[in-house]
This record gives C-alpha cells, sequence and structure tokens, in this order.
C-alpha cells in the first residue's frame, strides 16, 4: 500500500506540472494551480518528492496489526457508516471528475471536419474560430444551437452545461400550452395568470404580441408590434373578448394577422425555478447562475479545505502533542502555554480582522484555511498528549530505547501507530467541522470571493428570497446530506475503534 500511494503522488505531481506546462486543464489534477503559480509549483514538487522519500524509505506494505485489522471489519460490519463510506467516496469521485460534470465550455466540438477540445485546454477559442462573427470567447450552449441547425458539426457538453460562478442565465422562457381554449404552463392544474408574448417564426427575436391573461384568457391590455419593433396595434380584453382595438399603420393589419408566429411564451427573470430545457435542473440563484452547478463547485472548494486542513491541523497536532507528552519538562509546559494563548484569542474576530486588512476581493483558500488551521490543530494536541504521556511507560517503548532507536524513530514507527485510533476517530467530525466554518464565513460575508463557488452564499441568497424556495431547500437538502454521511461515518469508526466496546480487562 505504501508503494502504491507513493507512485500515486508521484504520477499526480508529475500529471500536474505537465499540464501546467502544456496548457492542459486535466480534471482534478488542475487544482494545484488553480490557487497560483506558486502554490501550484510548490504543492507538486512536494508531492513527487513526498513520492520518491517514500519509495526510497518506507516499507513496501503496511503491516496492520491483528488488532487494527479487527477494527476495520467491526466498521465494515456496522451497516449505517460503511454504506455512508461508500457513498463519501462515490460523490467525491464524481467531484474529482470536474469540468466533465460541470462547466460552459464543451468537452468536445466537432466543426467543419475539425475536432477540439476545449474544456481541457487553457486556450480560449474565439466565435470567428468556429465560423461566427466576433473575437470574443464562443458561447459553447449557442454554438451547440448553431451547429446543430446548419449541420456543420456537433457539441458534446458537459452533464450540467453551466459554470459555478459568474455564468449568468438572465433569460428564459416556457412555452404554454392551450387545453379547452385556455392556456396553461406545462404541468399545471391551474390555468396562467400573467404576461405572454409570441414572436415572428422568422425573427424570434422579435416580439409580435404582448398580452395579458387571467385564468388562461386574454383579460386586459394586448400590445402588437411590427417587424421593425413598432407599436402596430393596441387592445383590450374582457375574459377572453376583444373590448376595443386602435391600428397605428405601422403594419398593415392583414399582413399583421398573417405572420407566422411563435405559441405564446412566458419569460422568466432570475432567480429562476428548476428548468431542463434550459439545464438547469435546481434552478438558478437572484444572480442568474445555477443552483446545481454551484452546489457541485461548493463540493469541491470543500474537499480542496479538507485536503488542505487536515494535512496542516493533524501533521502540527500529531507532532507537537506526541512530543509534549514524549518529552515532557519544559517542552511541555512551554506548548501548553502556548496552546492556552492560542485557544483565548477569539477566532471571529481574528478572521473579520484579516479579511479587513486583505479584503474579500484579495482572499483566497490558502489564506482563509491558514487563518482557520492556527485556531484548530491545539484541540488536538490535548488527546495525544495525554497518549503519549500513557504508551511511553510501556514496555515496547523501553526495548526500543535499549536497542539505540532515535526519538523520531520511536514516535514515527512506534509511538503515533499505536495512538492511530484516537486520529482516526477524530477526523470524520474535523471534516464535518472544516465544511460548517467555511459555509458559516461565506454567510456572514467573511469567506471567499465570488469567483469561488460558496454554499454560504447560497444560503445568504435563498434567505433574501425566500419565495425562490428552490434556491434554500436544495442547498439545504445537499448540505444535511453530506454532513449525515459524514457523521455516520465518525460514529462508526467511534464504535469500532472503541477498545472498551469490544475488549475487557483481565
Amino acid at each position: 500500500m505504501n508503494r502504491k500511494l507513493s507512485i500515486t503522488a508521484i504520477i499526480l505531481g508529475a500529471l500536474a506540472i505537465l499540464g501546467e506546462l502544456c496548457g492542459l486543464l486535466i480534471p482534478t489534477v488542475s487544482w494545484f494551480f488553480s490557487n497560483g503559480r506558486a502554490f501550484g509549483w510548490a504543492s507538486s514538487v512536494l508531492l513527487i518528492a513526498g513520492g520518491v522519500l517514500g519509495l526510497l524509505f518506507l516499507p513496501r506494505e503496511i503491516r496492520w496489526t491483528p488488532v487494527t485489522l479487527q477494527r476495520f471489519r467491526r466498521f465494515r460490519s456496522i451497516g449505517r457508516g460503511w454504506w455512508s463510506f461508500r457513498i463519501l467516496l462515490a460523490l467525491i469521485a464524481l467531484a474529482m471528475l470536474d469540468q466533465i460534470i460541470v462547466g460552459k465550455r464543451a468537452l468536445m466540438v466537432r466543426c467543419d471536419g475539425k475536432t477540439t477540445f476545449p474544456a481541457f485546454v487553457t486556450k480560449r477559442y474565439q466565435a470567428q474560430d468556429f465560423g461566427l462573427k466576433g473575437e470574443q470567447e464562443v458561447s459553447y450552449r449557442e454554438l451547440k444551437q448553431q451547429l446543430s441547425k446548419e449541420k456543420r458539426g456537433f457539441v458534446l457538453m458537459p452533464v450540467v452545461p453551466w459554470d459555478p460562478v459568474l455564468d449568468s442565465d438572465t433569460l428564459q422562457s416556457i412555452t404554454l400550452e392551450q387545453r379547452d381554449g385556455k392556456w396553461f404552463k406545462p404541468g399545471d392544474d391551474e390555468p396562467y395568470s400573467g404576461r405572454a408574448r409570441t414572436s415572428y417564426v422568422d425573427a424570434p427575436t422579435q416580439k409580435h404580441t404582448d398580452t395579458r391573461f387571467r385564468q388562461g384568457v386574454p383579460d386586459g391590455e394586448s400590445q402588437g408590434f411590427a417587424k421593425n419593433g413598432a407599436l402596430a396595434f393596441s387592445a383590450f380584453y374582457k375574459a377572453g373578448v376583444k373590448d376595443r382595438e386602435k391600428w397605428t399603420g405601422e403594419m398593415p393589419q392583414a399582413e399583421f394577422e398573417k405572420a407566422a408566429v411563435t405559441p405564446y411564451e412566458v419569460t422568466i427573470y432570475p432567480p429562476i425555478p428548476p428548468l431542463w430545457k434550459a439545464s438547469h435542473f435546481l434552478g438558478t440563484d437572484s444572480k442568474g447562475w445555477d443552483v446545481l452547478a454551484q452546489i457541485y463547485g461548493g463540493w469541491q472548494v470543500n474537499l480542496k479545505a479538507i485536503v488542505l486542513y487536515l494535512a496542516f491541523t493533524y501533521g502540527v497536532g500529531m507532532i507537537i502533542g506526541s512530543l509534549m507528552g514524549f518529552l515532557g519538562g519544559v517542552f511541555d509546559i512551554t506548548f501548553q502555554r502556548i496552546i492556552e494563548i492560542i485557544e483565548e484569542l477569539p477566532f471571529l474576530y481574528i478572521v473579520m480582522i484579516v479579511v479587513s486588512i486583505i479584503t474579500v476581493a484579495e482572499m483566497n483558500l490558502v489564506i482563509l484555511l491558514a487563518v482557520i488551521c492556527l485556531f484548530s490543530w491545539t484541540s488536538l494536541t490535548y488527546s495525544l498528549r495525554a497518549l503519549a504521556y500513557k504508551e511511553k511507560e510501556r514496555d515496547y517503548i523501553s526495548a526500543a530505547r535499549l536497542q539505540g532507536a532515535s526519538t523520531w524513530r520511536i514516535l514515527t514507527r512506534y509511538l503515533l501507530p499505536n495512538m492511530l485510533a484516537t486520529v482516526v476517530t477524530q477526523v470524520p467530525f474535523s471534516v464535518a467541522g472544516i465544511i460548517s466554518s467555511i459555509t458559516a464565513l461565506a454567510f456572514l460575508g467573511f469567506g471567499l470571493p465570488e469567483t469561488y463557488p460558496q454554499w454560504g452564499w447560497l444560503f445568504d441568497d435563498g434567505v433574501n428570497h425566500l419565495s425562490a424556495l428552490w434556491i434554500s431547500t436544495s442547498m439545504f437538502a445537499a448540505m444535511v446530506f453530506i454532513l449525515l454521511l459524514v457523521t455516520f461515518v465518525g460514529e462508526a469508526l467511534r464504535e469500532a475503534f472503541d477498545p472498551k466496546k469490544f475488549t475487557t480487562y483481565q
């Protein structure tokens, strides 16, 4: 297992560097450089170096003790925790597919015999590259419709063809359907009330009529427009019956009435409810950003935060906590005082001060996590310190000392492996904590800038637009589902690794 992990680390680091040098956007691997070139190069080199050192110095396989293997078997026997763990792994794998699942850039474009893969390269293709007008980046959603209409090729889009942020959908429309002489929205049982419009078939962007409906029939003002956009006539209806009308002369009445027009359509402005025609499977928020894309992007941000948070917090906490218990004396007393000082500092106030200095617009995930981790590693040290005090007096530690083992070897090869149970059982609850912290900070306005999809922003938008229930309902359901899975895994691990539950003292 050690060998496989080391090789995987080397491959990931090498792919990240290769993607950066060649201008490729490899799913998941491109995350390393998403926080800047310096962080990308540093993390990639560390992965490669760690993998090489693992191959050179770590044993080929991890030799699990019979007690540890028994604990793993007990964990698998706890159905709720085991299935929650498998579902979480599936969600992580889904997030690692990245732009294959969510994004506005096409996975593949076949146009005039030429094939390109825009989603997997850093190059931005212009509209003129595909025979359209303009030097701006092409809209692949519009290109898909254009190529299909002209039969010049096809466009393969992601499952959700919207970016999580900064990708607005300002206007959408729903075509009304007629039943028994009345107009209805598709799927509604109540007749439609509100404004609806028809458009010219040969000029879809130009309105033909704009009519007010009540209970499925025209009722109130109705206006007609010529192809040049000028007002052609105005009329007034009462319960579906035309009461009066006035023609302006901008377009002959016979020509206006014979024009080919579309059925009545209703224009929808953000926030848009779930609309499958536009691939808004969970609707949009008040800015017109797709809700499902933001939930997916927020899950990816949370996963990045979890990896960085656990690596720093547990790395520092385990080393310092173990040394405090193993060395004792001045080292132990000094770090106890340092930890007490850190824990007395108000976490939220410190974050507010840092954000006010840096500003939200300049904040990034690494800086925010650095502030959070500065206050988070201390809680782990107490339990590991107590365990180290107990374990260092056992016979196997004394035997290692007599054989001349160094302090580092005793800590890494003997002491820490025997404290694994405590560490493993705390990880799921730390994961739930970091997800909640990032969401809460974003909700309060002290999180990341809008270039990052954040669950807290969705909650805030849902609270400010309570009539758009799909925003808060979707976000609440997603977050509760994730936190429940993490909690079930944590409870199962704690039960499986609890020595008092499955052992007896003699």
